[in-house]
């Protein structure tokens, strides 16, 4: 089992997925929200988490304020214990789960499906076995679905090469090791005109 850290539903106890996940573990868990919750990125937000299985990230963010929450997970073991989580507590009602694969997810948002209110807050934490490339591949499709001054929070094994996530559309804020993990904030980069020059 693992618990809510802080906020409305603080204590609330969360089951997980008996295999076929990695649950983040608490004291990781809760250095990353001190981080976002310093920087005010959790009051208000709409959030979303990929591979979500047991939806802590997601639960927490509730707890802390957030006004909305997307889970999207393709299995459906995790697809059952966040049923059962989310019955777990009042503050949780706002969840909504889809039961795809992230980047089917992502896809049909992109072409209109049903529409929703971009994303100030977002959650990618994969299995470490997934390639950075595929994560990249997530990436990109999640840009033009988030706000401007989103926060992406990208958990990895620290025991992997450092990736490089600045891209056109990403830049890293910063990298944090935490034992066995590795936990990066990202921002949307600053879009600059084609010929190259921006606002004075």
């Amino acid at each position: 089992m693992m618990r809510i850290i802080a906020g409305t539903a603080r204590g609330t106890q969360l089951a997980v997925p008996s295999s076929g996940t990695r649950p983040t573990q608490d004291r990781v868990r809760e250095a990353i929200f001190s981080a976002l919750q310093s920087r005010g990125a959790t009051e208000d937000a709409c959030v979303l988490d990929l591979f979500a299985g047991s939806g802590a990230y997601g639960f927490e963010s509730l707890s802390r304020g957030a006004l909305s929450l997307d889970l999207v997970d393709r299995a459906q073991s995790a697809a059952k214990i966040i049923r059962k989580n989310r019955g777990s507590s009042p503050v949780f009602a706002p969840a909504k789960l889809y039961v795809q694969s992230a980047l089917t997810f992502l896809g049909s948002r992109l072409l209109g499906a049903n529409p929703n209110p971009q994303w100030e807050l977002v959650f990618i934490d994969p299995p470490y076995a997934m390639k950075n490339s595929e994560i990249l591949e997530v990436l990109d499709q999640l840009h033009p679905l988030c706000d401007p001054d989103a926060w992406i929070v990208v958990e990895r094994s620290a025991r992997d090469e450092a990736p490089d996530w600045q891209t056109e559309h990403w830049e890293e804020e910063s990298r944090k090791l935490y034992g066995e993990s590795a936990v990066y904030l990202l921002r949307p980069a600053l879009e600059y005109p084609e010929n190259g020059v921006g606002e004075a």
